[in-house]
């Protein structure tokens, strides 16, 4: 959320439009072929590509979206009415959170195929995965909802119409309390399930027998580090930048730190995870291709 919209010639305007231009250039491509292929794919039955085929359809999403903030930031102006402003604004939380989920589910799923293979089955069944994604919808759907009502467009005295920025202190008051409770539940808690994980698991790989071939252990390990590092540099830094930059909107922060250009710079790498999803398909086709006769798989 932003609000500094009467500066027309801000770096933020082209930075968004370059941003955004490379994310509809690489995300629509390589999610649609992803998404192509794993739904081509379901016939295995694989609980992993459940999960996969949903975030890429997320990523997916999100990307049909950039056109709109593409010319939006181009020509410093939105003439495209409130419902778009609000479908689009609401995507980018939709993607953000709906992704952080499915990413956590990929690290849990190869958790439990690795310490728990047994014991899991029960749980890492294609029925199951299908209820938790759709459970991620519903409740992604939930908090789409409170968000949704923030984004509008609205008149500016510098821009005609706006969207995506110029946000009233009321508005700030409302949102904050949304921004925490979403960074708490939709990527605080995730991003401790996925290091648990993947710390386990490089753990339990470590003291394997070799009932496991060395390049199978590889691709795993691969696969949840791709997992941690797509989160970690896409994710966090953003959650952590919008709610220091709403403390200080809120005058509870007063410090002469750049909270602005620290949020515009962390939506970039926000927007990236749309892109760089892909990289968990394929370090995951390549451990069900190794291990397609495996049943833990």
């Amino acid at each position: 959320m932003t609000n500094a919209t009467c500066n027309i010639t801000h770096y933020r305007y082209p930075l968004f439009t370059a941003t955004y231009s490379v994310v509809l250039a690489l995300g629509l491509p390589l999610n649609t072929l992803s998404l192509w292929l794993l739904l081509c794919r379901l016939r295995v039955r694989s609980v992993p590509l459940i999960y996969m085929a949903n975030l890429a359809l997320s990523d997916l999403l999100f990307t049909l979206s950039m056109p709109f903030r593409i010319l939006y930031y181009a020509r410093r102006h939105w003439p495209y009415g409130h419902l778009a402003c609000i479908v689009s604004g609401t995507l980018f939380n939709v993607n953000l959170y709906s992704s952080s989920f499915f990413i956590m589910f990929i690290s849990v799923d190869r958790f439990l195929a690795v310490v728990y293979p047994l014991r899991s089955r029960p749980l890492r069944r294609i029925g199951v995965a299908c209820k938790a994604c759709a459970a991620v919808w519903v409740l992604i759907g939930a908090m789409a909802v409170p968000v949704a009502l923030t984004h509008h467009a609205r008149q500016n005295q510098c821009l005609g119409w706006s969207c995506f920025e110029g946000y009233t202190q009321n508005e700030w008051h409302f949102g904050f309390n949304i921004i925490c409770v979403a960074a708490i539940v939709g990527n605080v808690i995730p991003f401790a399930v996925i290091v648990g994980c993947t710390v386990v698991v490089v753990l339990k790989l470590r003291v394997q027998k070799a009932s496991s071939s060395s390049m199978d252990k590889s691709q795993m390990v691969w696969l949840l580090v791709i997992n941690l590092l797509i989160y970690t540099v896409c994710f966090i830094p953003f959650h952590v930048a919008v709610v220091l930059y709403g403390l200080h909107k809120l005058r509870f922060l007063q410090s002469q730190f750049p909270f602005f250009d620290f949020l515009i710079g962390t939506i970039c790498l926000a927007c990236a995870n749309s892109f760089l999803d892909p990289l968990i398909y394929y370090f995951s086709s390549k451990i069900l291709k190794i291990g397609r006769g495996n049943t833990g798989t």
